[in-house]
């Protein structure tokens, strides 16, 4: 009980303040500063996760990774059913690409620190700490993960919340936080090139 506690704590205090250091490091489009604070905030978020065992990280295998490919094959498929009942973007993906980032650094937040960060968060120590990996847990933070994006039409919101329910079935299923991490990766980093390089 005292681990639940002190984690729905932890996440309290520290979203707000890494959405708030992460928005000015982004938008001073430093190439460096974005790796320095990348490998400072996933070392800290670790190394409390593991010494507190806030979620559970194990090593992956073959099979890992084609259940992995195959949950994003469906979350592809899900894209564009969705994508027929109207615009899917949200006001955070509009936001992003109106800022003026160079692609490195919209890599770095988009493909490498959003998956690990969001993943410790919402899967790892909301769904699994504090929900105790349960299907309340499940749908709790499918539902925060889609709020917390800014869906602003119902297909973008419907869209967020299948990205969470994927990711936390991955994590619910295998209890393997590595796995709704890199279906997280693969996702935006799929989103990235549609965006930016295509």
């Amino acid at each position: 009980m005292y681990k639940r506690w002190m984690t729905f704590f932890l996440i309290l205090i520290f979203i707000p303040i890494h959405l708030s250091i992460a928005d000015k490091v982004m938008r001073t489009n430093s190439l460096a500063l974005s790796i320095i604070f990348t490998l400072v905030e996933l070392a800290i978020f670790f190394y409390v996760g593991r010494k507190y065992d806030l979620f559970h990280i194990r090593k992956i295998c073959l099979k890992d990774i084609l259940k992995w490919l195959l949950s994003y094959a469906l979350l592809f498929l899900f894209y564009i059913f969705v994508n027929f009942f109207g615009p899917t973007q949200s006001d955070t993906t509009q936001v992003v690409k109106s800022l003026s980032l160079s692609l490195p650094v919209l890599f770095l937040d988009l493909c490498i620190l959003a998956p690990v960060t969001e993943e410790m968060f919402m899967r790892g120590m909301l769904q699994g700490t504090v929900f105790k990996n349960t299907y309340i847990g499940l749908v709790a933070t499918s539902v925060l993960f889609a709020y917390l994006h800014g869906p602003d039409t119902i297909p973008s919101f419907i869209t967020y919340l299948g990205m969470g329910l994927a990711f936390g079935i991955r994590y619910k299923t295998s209890d393997n936080l590595w796995n709704s991490i890199l279906l997280h990766a693969l996702n935006n980093l799929v989103a990235f090139c549609f965006m930016y390089l295509i």
